[in-house]
This record gives structure tokens, sequence and C-alpha cells, in this order.
């Protein structure tokens, strides 16, 4: 079937969960998502038994979040010679990665003749990430401060210089009379624009010299990490990813994070959240408002190595798009401490597939007994084997970890 839901075989597909258990992907006969929750200790299996069998076997293009860089190793040439087109985004050897410049996917409105601003301050909440509850203000000032930066570098500037080692150099300038003529000549002819409204709020907070010296500190300890010399050289890199592609054909992008060196962490979030951003946007663009080809993000230790921002908002709507992501975790708590404990809410309600594979997480225990009806020391003291699958629609399932190859 093709035409208005575009060619539906290219939905079809399985994705399997434990031993004998799998579902099919083709939402329009499941009536469910094909989002999964993946939680379980360090060591229960969340990537030998789950996420190694999918990506061998998938019918899906995908991101794939490798945070030791062994499932690339054992896994790219399969790919490969099952028609896959594999790429490496590799933030533990920037050297042998493809590029990545976070301006690239800020796009451009023709109808308005300016760059998309929200794109800009969804990328701003990534590098500037404010998870102080008490004290907010210091981290949106900051922000602001980024937007105007980027805002003026994507306006201003030739389009070789549209880069995130532009904006550190420019960061250098502000407060100088260099970076006063440069703001004066640009709002004079766009008074409107989200840079000339940014600038007026920092010479308003330039009056109080700490304060502006704090926001200035927040934006060179958030930024100076990923402008070193190997990542200057990343964002201007040619061979860069375009997820144009990744609904077209088959694709396997690799992103590969240390899960000991988090310096890189937030740039591996912003790569994230302008995938989700451009893979909709890719979908809502085409004839069908949907990808030709379905898109799986799997999102290992998720808790641990990234965070993007409205998360809880774009799960809620990827399903119409034939986008889905696999969340591994080890506990809730982690969601919750990472995310609030309303938004944890939604993004376990919005997977319609949940595989626990055990652990010693009270809280996580304490939720998985009240789906199965357990008690939650039978859940604690589960075989380290078995698992406990949830759908949506279905009883709660005991079962047998998939067998790793």
């Amino acid at each position: 079937m093709t035409g208005e839901y575009g060619n539906r075989k290219n939905y079809e597909g399985t994705h399997y969960l434990a031993e004998g258990f799998s579902f099919d992907t083709d939402t329009w006969k499941s009536g469910t998502n094909n989002n999964v929750m993946v939680l379980g200790p360090t060591g229960a299996g969340k990537t030998r038994n789950y996420v190694k069998p999918n990506v061998a076997h998938s019918h899906e293009s995908m991101i794939i979040l490798d945070t030791k860089g062994s499932l690339y190793e054992e896994l790219a040439g399969e790919l490969e010679r099952s028609g896959f087109n594999v790429k490496v985004l590799d933030f533990t050897n920037l050297r042998k990665s493809c590029g990545y410049n976070p301006l690239d996917y800020i796009r451009y409105d023709r109808d308005k003749g300016r760059y998309a601003e929200q794109d800009m301050i969804t990328l701003c909440s990534c590098l500037i990430q404010s998870m102080s509850s008490k004290e907010p203000y210091w981290d949106f000032a900051a922000r602001q401060y980024l937007e105007c930066l980027i805002g003026y570098v994507m306006e201003a500037l030739p389009v070789e210089e549209h880069t995130l080692g532009t904006v550190v150099k420019l960061l250098y300038y502000v407060g100088t009379d260099v970076f006063d003529k440069l703001m004066y000549e640009f709002c004079s002819e766009r008074p409107d624009s989200m840079v000339c409204k940014r600038y007026s709020s920092m010479k308003t907070i330039r009056t109080a010299d700490k304060m502006d010296a704090s926001i200035k500190g927040i934006l060179s300890t958030n930024l100076d990490p990923l402008c070193f010399d190997d990542a200057l050289a990343l964002y201007s890199r040619e061979e860069k990813i375009d997820f144009r592609t990744f609904g077209t054909e088959k694709t396997a992008l690799f992103l590969t994070v240390s899960d000991t060196d988090r310096s890189l962490d937030k740039l591996a979030g912003a790569f994230m959240t302008q995938a989700l951003q451009q893979l909709c946007h890719c979908a809502d663009t085409s004839p069908c408002h949907r990808l030709e080809i379905p898109v799986r993000l799997y999102l290992d230790d998720f808790a641990n190595t990234i965070y993007i921002p409205d998360f809880d908002k774009i799960i809620s709507v990827i399903r119409s798009r034939e986008i889905s992501v696999s969340i591994m975790l080890q506990s809730v708590t982690q969601l919750i401490t990472l995310y609030g404990e309303s938004c944890a809410n939604t993004i376990i309600n919005n997977c319609d597939k949940l595989l626990y594979l055990g652990g010693q997480d009270l809280t996580t225990a304490g939720m998985i007994a009240e789906k199965a009806n357990r008690t939650k020391d039978s859940i604690l003291s589960m075989d380290l084997e078995d698992a406990y699958l949830f759908v949506r629609g279905s009883r709660p399932q005991k079962a047998r970890k998939i067998c790793a190859a």
C-alpha cells in the first residue's frame, strides 16, 4: 500500500524484546507506538540482550548511542553487508569521526528572510543546561547571551563562518568597544531581530559588573571544553550528517561517547536533540507527512550520557512521523533525577513497551511490582535470566532474556 500513508512495506518488521516475544513495528496493525523502555542495572543485558539483537536484524534506519565504541566494531560490517549506509560520529576520537557542526542544523526561513530563532533557542538550551531549580536565572541569562552570539554569527557573517568556533571567538569580544560597534551596526539594520532584543538585555545586565562577569563565566565554562583544536576541525569537516537520507535510505549512525570522560556530553545531547528536530521536519515536509523509512534512536545509558530538553514533549509526538526511541536506563530513579517526576512519568507512559531486566533499585522494583501485580520482594529476587515484559493492551508477561550470540 502506497500513497497517503507511504509505502507500508517499509514499516513492516519485527522488533525483539525477550525469548519468544516480539512485536510488529507497523503501528497501524499494532495500534501501539514503537517506543521501548529497557530497565536494568549494569550487566543486566540491556546492550547484550536487547540492543545488539535488534540492531543486527533491523529494517529501520538507526542512530545508536554507543558508549564504548564496541557496537560499531561488532556490528558495522554486518550492517554494511545488509545494505546499510554506516556512519560514525565519534566523540572519543574526533579525528576519526565524520563532521558535526551544530549551527548547520539551524534552518533558514525563506518567508521571513532569517534563520529560525526557535532552532537557535533549542541549541542554546542544550549547550547551557539549567539543572538548578533554585537559581535558574543565571543559566537562562547565559542562554540569552549565547542566543545573541549565535544569532549574530548566523545573520551577519558569511556561511563559512557559521560554526561553534566562531561563536566562541565572538564571546571573547563581549563587553568591548569592538562588540558594541558590531551590535550597533547590525541593530541599525535589523532592530526587530532576536539579536537586538538579546543585546538590549545584555546591556542592562552589564551595568551590574559582578552579574555580567558571572554570566560570561557560565558561558566560558560551558563552551570552552567544546572548542579545542580537534573540535574546531570537527565543525568544519566537509563530510557531515544529512538527516534527510535517514528517511529515504537505510542508514545506521553510531554516536560514540565516552562512559568516563563527560566533557562532550552536551555536544552529544545537542546532536540528539537536533536529530529529532530535523527528522520531524523531514517527516512534516514529505508528501505523506511521515518518513518513508522509519528511524529508531537507541539511547543506551540515557540518563548518564545526554540530556534532551523537552524530551517528554518530543516523545509524545514522534509516533505519527515513523520515529521511535529505545531508552535504556538503570532505574526510573535516574530518569526522575534528570527530568523531574512529572516529565519522567510522561516519558515512561509514552513507551508502549517496557522491558524490565531486574535490579535493586527500590523505586523501580516498586513500580514493576505494581504493574505486574507481584510483591516487591519477588521482583527484587528475580532470577538473573528472567525479565518482565509490559506491552500496552496486553497482560504483563514473565519472560527469559534473549540469548546473546
